[in-house]
């Protein structure tokens, strides 16, 4: 077992232990279990490049003492148009210290209003199953809450030109069978790791 670990560690280099991110799912919009599943699972997707584990219960329910708590709220607000003609669809709030707070909010009418705008099968979505129409939904919630996880973990506020954390997505995206316009950017992956383990340790020190 040691000599078969060794060369694996010559080949690929020291392997990355994996951090976890436990999602609280403090208000889900109505959705029922299912589709909070297919969120949780595109969030976990997404991450997934990162050695990032997503877990997720609802409030109330405990996690794990090597979890980074975040919680994920699913809200039936929309947000006025910006400047740009476009809708928020998720978004992060800072903490009275000034860094981006564990919490996520997401619009459910703003995410499914882009997702019904768009084709998906050669169709357009409005017109497909509404057992599909709602999976397609919950894809798009998932990844816009990727996004948003991804404010807070990179504490940062700003936007990169390509992969999960551009300013912008359009709508084929969200719904897409594809993930490479939600890749991360390796230079990034370092400091993600970091401010989830730090989190991580503040929380299990607070719990203590």
């Amino acid at each position: 077992m040691v000599a078969t670990l060794a060369f694996a560690l010559l080949l690929n280099g020291p392997v990355e232990p994996q951090l976890t991110v436990h999602l609280s799912i403090d208000q889900g919009g109505g959705l029922v279990p299912r589709q909070l599943g297919l969120v949780v699972d595109e969030v976990r997707k997404i991450w997934s490049d990162a050695h990032v584990a997503v877990t997720s219960g609802r409030y109330g329910e405990p996690s794990g003492l090597v979890e980074a708590t975040i919680s994920l709220r699913i809200l039936l607000t929309v947000l006025p148009v910006e400047d740009d003609g476009q809708r928020t669809l998720g978004w992060v709030t800072a903490g009275p210290n000034g860094r981006a707070a564990p919490l996520l909010w997401i619009s459910l009418p703003a995410v499914t209003e882009a997702v019904l705008s768009t084709h998906a099968y050669d169709k357009p979505v409005k017109r497909l199953p509404r057992e599909l129409r709602d999976r397609l939904i919950a894809q798009a919630i998932g990844r816009v809450a990727a996004h948003e996880l991804g404010h807070y973990l990179l504490q940062r506020a700003g936007h990169h030109d390509r992969g999960l954390m551009r300013r912008r997505y359009i709508a084929a995206e969200l719904v897409g069978d594809w993930l490479d316009p939600f890749k991360i950017p390796n230079a990034e992956l370092l400091l993600v790791r970091q401010e989830i383990a730090a989190l991580a340790r503040l929380q299990a020190s607070i719990e203590r």
